[in-house]
């Protein structure tokens, strides 16, 4: 799960935490004194965004935390377009609140602006080798770490079993369609001025996701050492032209481009097929599948060179205002531990990133047979294309891939002139 990228223009990166500085946030949320958000001597708080599910599994885990240390937990709960712009102003009035949850796209800035508690010599010994190498190259900013990988989150191409009868539905991750394969089904389908074969989840943030197609063919959005664009090459041109084919040969809604409309509930009213979806989404797909009477399934993302995969999800920080740092960082340890992240997991349909819990069946709320293939598709993920996406300039180079891929989608723009306008974008960016 990702923000817009608008919401962080309230966000101005600094060498100390006092620099800190919000411009034209423009989203509505008001500080206010004494909301119960700063961080206090004898309790901690926590400014989160979370659905009923999420907040039911937070509150458990703290109450587990606080019988055994003493320390309340206080919940400042906020919509997801305001939490970080709210911390952010929360932040520069030095008033920022012990923990917050965040985006792993959004560490990169904080960490770099000097607001997160650097975590490395606090959490236990050998603690994040428990996690998977792309979730804790995640949450690590110069060698030091600013946080927990508390889960993730991944694609899958979703399908209505009904309107892909008798097409081949790879079982494990090495049958994957390939590239011509995903096509060949998809331009098989039936379509017409309402009708489409599939959807791509690259909405508004989520322009990001196109990256799995150039990792496919062991294409880079930046070079290895992060400080320079690599996506004008070979990968990034062939991974554009195919992609730009979904809009041009009709397989795709034109509303779904990159500044266009998300795409789940196209799938569950059935103007498409086939969608792109995180896992996330299935407590809203599942019923509206079963009410209708209609049933679904789920494979693998198409693959080429290699697989690939997404990182979503989010970590959970603590600030360096926090007044508490010993019981912060202590609560975050037993919040992402083996027990405490698979309760999480289960009841809020999100994917571990404990290596403990991949080979475990977990008993998910919505759709288990699915989510196991969600948590295989997740160790696509690689730490490589972890970094790509979570260096400190991410936002504003995801916002200059939403303007130009835009162009290659709609405007029918050659990849090659898309690409290079990119690359100097996001030097721009990077600089």
């Amino acid at each position: 799960m990702i923000r817009s990228p608008l919401s962080r223009r309230g966000f101005l990166g600094a060498s100390a935490v006092g620099a800190l500085a919000l411009a034209g946030c423009g989203t509505g949320f008001a500080l206010q004194r004494g909301d119960g958000t700063a961080s206090r001597e004898g309790r901690l708080s926590f400014t989160l965004w979370a659905g009923e599910a999420e907040l039911a599994a937070f509150r458990t885990v703290a109450e587990r935390w606080t019988a055994t240390s003493g320390v309340p937990v206080v919940f400042n709960v906020v919509p997801f377009s305001e939490a970080l712009t709210g911390v952010d102003a929360n932040l520069a009035s030095d008033r920022g609140p012990d923990l917050f949850r965040v985006t792993y796209q959004d560490i990169g800035i904080y960490a770099a602006g000097g607001a997160l508690l650097d975590l490395t010599d606090l959490l236990p010994a050998g603690f994040l080798d428990g996690f998977g190498d792309a979730f804790v190259s995640a949450v690590r900013n110069a060698d030091r770490v600013y946080g927990v990988p508390h889960h993730t989150d991944t694609s899958l191409v979703l399908y209505d079993t009904e309107a892909l009868a008798g097409a081949r539905i790879p079982t494990s991750l090495d049958d994957a369609w390939s590239w011509d394969e995903f096509r060949s089904i998809a331009a098989g389908l039936p379509t017409g001025d309402a009708q489409f074969a599939f959807g791509v989840n690259w909405q508004l943030a989520g322009a990001y996701r196109w990256l799995n197609w150039v990792d496919q063919l062991g294409g880079r959005l930046l070079t290895d050492d992060l400080t320079q664009p690599a996506v004008d090459s070979r990968a990034g041109r062939d991974a554009l032209a195919f992609t730009q084919g979904f809009f041009t040969d009709g397989l795709v809604p034109p509303t779904t481009s990159t500044k266009g409309s998300y795409v789940d509930e196209l799938f569950t009213t059935g103007t498409i097929a086939m969608v792109f979806a995180g896992d996330f989404l299935l407590p809203t797909i599942d019923p509206a599948f079963v009410s209708a009477g209609r049933e679904y399934g789920a494979t693998f993302l198409p693959a080429d060179e290699r697989a690939s995969a997404d990182l979503g999800g989010n970590a959970v920080v603590a600030t360096a205002q926090s007044v508490n740092p010993e019981a912060a960082a202590d609560f975050l340890a037993f919040l992402s531990d083996d027990e405490q992240q698979a309760l999480f997991c289960e009841q809020a349909t999100v994917l571990p990133t404990r290596t403990a819990l991949l080979g475990e069946r977990l008993d998910y709320a919505v759709r288990p047979d699915l989510m196991e293939l969600f948590v295989e598709q997740a160790t696509t993920i690689t730490p490589e294309l972890s970094a790509q996406v979570t260096v400190p300039q991410f936002n504003a180079v995801n916002a200059s891939m939403v303007d130009r891929l835009e162009q290659a989608f709609l405007a029918g723009d050659d990849p090659g002139e898309v690409l290079a306008a990119l690359a100097e974008d996001i030097a721009g960016r990077l600089s």
